[in-house]
């Protein structure tokens, strides 16, 4: 191995490890944990097409525009996930009949373009960096079955590039093909007029398909309403629906939490929401002045938001099961009145029943959790529900 390529290896080997100390939920920062999927141009693409723009893509812009002078100069020097591959299949023959597959990444990138510009972002959790940060997320404890299958995603990648190395990176990973479409008009510039004439008009007719293909699921399969079915969203990423298109699944957010209340989520709003962070107060609740999720998010679904504006959507609305209540009973509580933030709660004396009985005021609660997460009846007796602000 000569000097060049050796440098190359230890600048790769850095990098990597880099990107896995970012990935690991070892506390730090909160936007440390999106870090890595943040420097993703296809991701931010998606993003900044589906009108979820911010400040957390202009370290993918940066890079994005290195991209369109050397080709594709993050997959060369930066990209955990090729760094992996390579060393990996440093010493596997590479399959005759891989020259045979269709390079399926440009197309990725069209026709996730195409959605996202109809409001209905594709293929993000198929950007590499999703992949890579999603799959550390089983270095945190306890764990459940999402956990493990958000994390599956590098591990199947990696298991492609066994059986047919150079496939991934070559023909499929759309991260690696946006820069070769980043890098078209400097190179068609230095191209023969006749070779840049069909090159334009093959790649013109890509486009167009693509991008119609896109936008056509998302018109001819537009989005329900996401089932409430009692799954609450983190705070400030608005209509569960924009949440749940604008998500990646990269888990970021999920290893922000420091009160560790946001898992990632199953089939319980529909399959379109599986993996999907949702809000669980059994360990701790939403604190007011907490904005780690919002820091974390790199692809907008929730947008950065201060802990002075955190709760003007509140994410759900605290609602008494009576039935459970100790107060019903005849016994002595109150514990979820006396701890509410935004005092939102209060007893109410019933002189038909001769019982007190919690009260919420509607407007003035923000979903926060902490009267569920007190609440010392079992089962619950006071819970936080989505999508029930209305019928208050």
């Amino acid at each position: 191995m000569n000097r060049r390529k050796a440098g190359r290896a230890v600048w790769r080997g850095a990098a990597c490890l880099a990107a896995a100390a970012c990935a690991l939920p070892l506390g730090g920062p909160p936007w440390l944990a999106g870090l890595v999927p943040s420097l993703s141009p296809f991701n931010a693409l998606l993003a900044a097409a589906a009108g979820a723009g911010g400040l957390f893509l202009l370290g993918s812009a940066a890079i994005a525009a290195v991209c369109v002078f050397s080709p594709r100069v993050f997959c060369r020097w930066l990209c955990p996930v090729g760094t992996c591959h390579d060393a990996l299949t440093c010493r596997l023959k590479v399959r005759a009949w891989t020259g045979r597959v269709p390079r399926l990444g440009a197309w990725v990138v069209l026709i996730g373009l195409g959605a996202a510009l109809a409001r209905y972002p594709l293929c993000g959790w198929l950007d590499p960096l999703t992949l890579f940060n999603a799959a550390f997320g089983v270095a945190r404890t306890p764990l459940g079955l999402w956990d493990w299958l958000a994390a599956a995603g590098l591990p199947l990648l990696l298991a492609l590039s066994l059986a047919a190395p150079g496939v991934w990176c070559g023909k499929f990973c759309p991260l690696g093909a946006l820069q070769d479409l980043l890098r078209f008009p400097l190179k068609r510039a230095v191209a023969g007029a006749a070779a840049r004439e069909r090159e334009i008009a093959a790649l013109s007719r890509r486009a167009f398909l693509g991008l119609s293909l896109g936008a056509g699921y998302r018109l001819a399969l537009p989005p329900g309403r996401e089932p409430c079915a009692g799954v609450i969203r983190p705070p400030a990423s608005g209509t569960p629906a924009r949440f749940t298109r604008l998500c990646v699944r990269c888990g970021a957010c999920v290893r922000a939490c420091p009160g560790t209340i946001l898992r990632f989520g199953g089939v319980g709003a529909g399959l379109a929401s599986v993996l999907a962070p949702e809000v669980f107060f059994e360990n701790d609740y939403c604190h007011p002045s907490c904005t780690a999720c919002g820091q974390a998010c790199p692809s907008g679904a929730i947008p950065k938001f201060t802990a002075a504006n955190k709760s003007v959507k509140p994410i759900g609305l605290a609602r008494v099961h009576r039935a459970d209540c100790l107060l019903e009973q005849g016994r002595e509580c109150g514990a979820c009145v006396g701890v509410c933030p935004h005092e939102a709660l209060d007893l109410a004396w019933d002189p038909a029943e001769m019982v007190s009985r919690v009260v919420v005021d509607a407007k003035a609660c923000t979903g926060c959790g902490y009267c569920e997460y007190v609440c010392p009846s079992t089962p619950k007796s006071i819970i936080v529900k989505a999508g029930v602000r209305d019928e208050a």
